[in-house]
């Protein structure tokens, strides 16, 4: 007999409860990383996951319209280590992606779908760095050569995280797991 609606719900509740009991805070990164070795996506659709599932566990409240960003703009291999969410516009948020091959900064054009604003590949960033406005920041990507991509943010200290992220990367450490 096929289960209710309310009965699956249940069973859904006491799996999230479990599932955080068992890892905490890093339960969502688990559940992720388990998605990425059960299904189609790929890594970059799992990374992609658990880098946006981080920015909402830190408060970051923004909405994705469109779907489909792992799929259109990177490679099914590729692994995100970080996301900033930028400061709305219109109805979108941009996001400033941080990849085992480069930095891109990509927003929702309604129909168009994502679409790259700007990017700078792995080997050429140097560093990053927040610079405090009035009301906002803005997350700047330095590069060997020319203005690296950018990002208007609102939560600096999520967005410092981020810059702290490329800094290390930059300097030779090792990424994150």
């Amino acid at each position: 007999m096929a289960q209710s609606k309310f009965e699956r719900l249940r069973e859904a509740a006491a799996l999230q409860r479990s599932l955080r009991e068992a890892h905490g805070d890093e339960a969502e990164e688990v559940l992720a990383e388990h998605i990425a070795q059960t299904s189609s996506g790929g890594l970059a659709q799992a990374t992609f996951d658990a880098a946006i599932a981080r920015n909402r566990r830190a408060g970051v409240r923004f909405q994705l319209l469109g779907g489909g960003l792992p799929e259109k703009l990177l490679h099914p291999a590729e692994r995100v280590y970080d996301i900033a969410v930028g400061a709305q516009r219109t109805d979108r948020f941009p996001l400033l992606l941080v990849t085992d091959r480069r930095v891109l900064h990509a927003i929702d054009r309604n129909l168009r779908g994502w679409t790259i604003l700007e990017q700078a590949p792995a080997a050429e960033i140097t560093g990053a760095e927040v610079k405090k406005g009035l009301i906002s920041g803005r997350l700047q990507v330095h590069v060997r050569h020319g203005e690296g991509p950018s990002l208007r943010v609102n939560k600096l200290q999520r967005a410092e995280e981020v810059a702290a992220l490329l800094r290390h990367l930059a300097a030779g450490g090792a990424p994150p797991r």
